[in-house]
């Protein structure tokens, strides 16, 4: 009897180990993707005594959006659950001749002045999404958990005959997220996507981002995306002020292992 308890369990450890074989080639996916964003932004920065100017990044400095390069790395830790590490980057640049004074991490630069600005941005995710079965093979929601991380790096620059005049500054900041995440499979090889992930902070403000899209499967290990993304962050604190809005449609292509 123990020894077909043994080969019993033998048999079961085997089968489980050959599954997790060959589900393992297919665990990771590596996405890169471009987000062709439009840029809807203001921000006050005060240093010491100087308060600081609300500056509306398109109509005070002329930035108006870009193109923002992604890279994502999903890794399935079940059949319905996966580990998520996505980075995103934005440089925006503005060169306009200001209209009136105003006053940026305590410098003043004056009015009929030319100045270039830019604006740096760092955004990264570690999100965890558990998915449960709706319809089987055409059907999946579940709940999405995120850690954000964003950091904005802004400078202002003077040009023109006079001595040039610079300020920057830097604006941390980290939180978790809570939200969802839902896929439609109508046949095997397209798949449409939704997800949302957000926090309010009351009077700080808040961050939602949220995209939709389909991605086509021509290949086991190769699909191609494309959709529309929207990261709103507002937040407020010691008479510092940002509010960023970024929209727009994103294509991306990924490998699947």
């Amino acid at each position: 009897m123990e020894v077909h308890v043994g080969r019993l369990l033998v048999m079961v450890v085997s089968l489980v180990l050959a599954g997790y074989g060959t589900a393992a080639a297919q665990i990771v996916d590596i996405e890169g993707r471009y987000w062709f964003a439009d840029l809807d932004a203001s921000a006050k920065v005060k240093s010491g005594s100087a308060p600081g100017t609300r500056l509306d990044l398109d109509s005070d400095l002329g930035i108006d959006g870009g193109n923002l390069p992604e890279v994502r790395l999903t890794i399935a830790t079940g059949l319905n659950s996966k580990i998520r590490f996505a980075y995103t980057h934005g440089d925006f640049e503005g060169d306009k001749t200001i209209e009136r004074s105003v006053q940026f991490a305590g410098t003043t630069f004056t009015a009929t002045s030319r100045v270039e600005s830019e604006m740096e941005l760092h955004y990264g995710r570690i999100g965890w999404a558990w998915q449960f079965i709706a319809v089987p093979g055409i059907f999946k929601i579940g709940p999405l958990l995120e850690l954000k991380g964003l950091v904005i790096d802004a400078s202002l620059r003077t040009r023109g005959a006079g001595a040039s005049v610079h300020d920057s500054a830097v604006l941390p900041m980290a939180f978790p997220t809570v939200g969802a995440m839902a896929n439609v499979t109508p046949v095997k090889w397209l798949d449409v996507f939704a997800e949302v992930s957000g926090i309010p902070f009351g009077d700080l403000g808040h961050i939602v981002d949220a995209e939709a899209g389909v991605r086509v499967i021509p290949l086991q290990f190769l699909s191609f995306s494309a959709g529309y993304r929207v990261l709103d962050v507002r937040l407020g604190k010691d008479d510092n002020f940002a509010r960023l809005n970024l929209a727009g449609p994103f294509l991306g292509a990924s490998l699947r292992f």
